[in-house]
């Protein structure tokens, strides 16, 4: 013990070790801030821009995530009943509410990802992505639809990856803002774009794209068939759709009343009408005259459960609570900024113990073909 006191004095009565030391502690303290507010990895923008309100004024953003919570409310597993038909406008709500939130703790890419062992979450995630782009075929000198494209983080692993084109469709502005800056600077925008608009009417001419996907993004659709039937309206004569789709499995029993509790909360903090089954998916491609080529539950496919990176950050997030609620009371966030997370927060409890329990399935993978004639 006392020769480890002298070295202790020895080293505090050296200048240059001193200087080492406070700086080590500098560099670490700026490094666990840095990561705090914008590391490349975990929290991956600054914490600050969870302040901004998207689409929303500051003065509506209280009333947008009260009116979200009121319309989303599940009727104990038969999901909002007639109220869907007013689903767009509560999902563009939606995203303008969380867009943000999204980002900072999962990253441009909002959708989840089966990992093989010793694979990153990055790169579960661009995998996850082309598997679909191959799925409709995507390569140089075609150009496919991204039906609910969000802030563009797919697109753009998917023209780099592929070469192929790729024209994003999001019901939500802010989205469109955040898409259109991150494709020029990252320079995609040469082979992706972004439109404003409702994926159930969108501003494109029959048989015009070579195929289109659908990462993650059909569970908000008030009637699925709807979206199917427009998304075959716009894809040419045998081209392909791929969607990865929210379902719930086989093993969800709708007479246990924490089944039907637990998908509950995934649909109402995640913008759905209801959650739905294969047999729904198949009945709407039926219907919009589109043949299934294959079909396969990615989440039973990988060494590590989806679920996993959501348990991850979902720990990460109880300190965004803490810090949010901070940002509110001190004005820096609008009124509602906290009840988003809270709502956001049971989300992400739903999905890792549906995830878990197997009775849910965030990336049931379907490819359709469009007939010829």
């Amino acid at each position: 013990m006392d020769k480890l006191q002298s070295v202790g004095s020895k080293i505090l009565e050296s200048k240059s070790a001193t200087y080492t030391l406070c700086g080590a502690a500098a560099i670490g303290g700026t490094y666990a801030v840095y990561k705090m507010i914008g590391g490349d990895t975990g929290f991956r923008t600054s914490f600050l821009k969870l302040g901004n309100t998207g689409s929303l004024s500051r003065s509506d953003f209280k009333n947008g995530i009260d009116s979200y919570n009121e319309f989303f409310e599940q009727d104990h597993g038969k999901g909002v009943g007639e109220r869907k038909f007013n689903t767009p406008k509560f999902v563009d709500t939606f995203y303008s509410l969380i867009t943000d939130f999204y980002e900072y703790g999962w990253g441009q890419s909002f959708h989840f990802a089966p990992r093989d062992k010793g694979e990153g979450f990055d790169a579960s995630i661009i995998r996850h992505e082309v598997k679909i782009a191959k799925q409709i075929g995507l390569e140089p000198g075609k150009s496919v639809l991204d039906a609910g494209c969000g802030v563009g983080g797919p697109m753009r692993n998917i023209v780099f990856a592929t070469g192929g084109k790729v024209t994003g469709i999001t019901i939500n502005a802010y989205q469109v803002e955040r898409c259109t800056a991150e494709n020029i600077k990252t320079g995609a925008s040469k082979l992706a774009n972004v439109v404003q608009g409702s994926f159930l009417e969108m501003p494109f001419p029959d048989n015009h794209f070579d195929g289109c996907y659908c990462i993650e993004a059909a569970c908000h659709a008030p009637v699925l068939e709807d979206l199917y039937k427009e998304i075959a309206r716009v894809m040419k004569p045998g081209s392909h759709f791929a969607t990865y789709e929210w379902l719930r499995t086989d093993k969800y029993d709708s007479n246990n009343d924490e089944h039907v509790k637990l998908v509950d909360m995934v649909a109402e903090g995640n913008a759905l009408p209801a959650v739905r089954t294969y047999e729904d998916c198949l009945a709407a491609a039926k219907a919009a005259g589109l043949e299934l080529v294959y079909s396969r539950d990615e989440a039973l496919h990988g060494d590590i459960g989806w679920q996993v990176a959501m348990k991850t950050a979902r720990r990460a997030a109880f300190l965004t609570d803490f810090l949010t609620k901070i940002m509110e009371s001190i004005g820096w966030a609008p009124k509602g900024t906290w009840a988003t997370h809270q709502m956001l927060l049971r989300a992400a409890y739903a999905l890792e113990v549906t995830g878990d329990m197997g009775i849910f399935t965030p990336m049931y993978l379907l490819t359709f073909r469009k007939p010829t004639a």
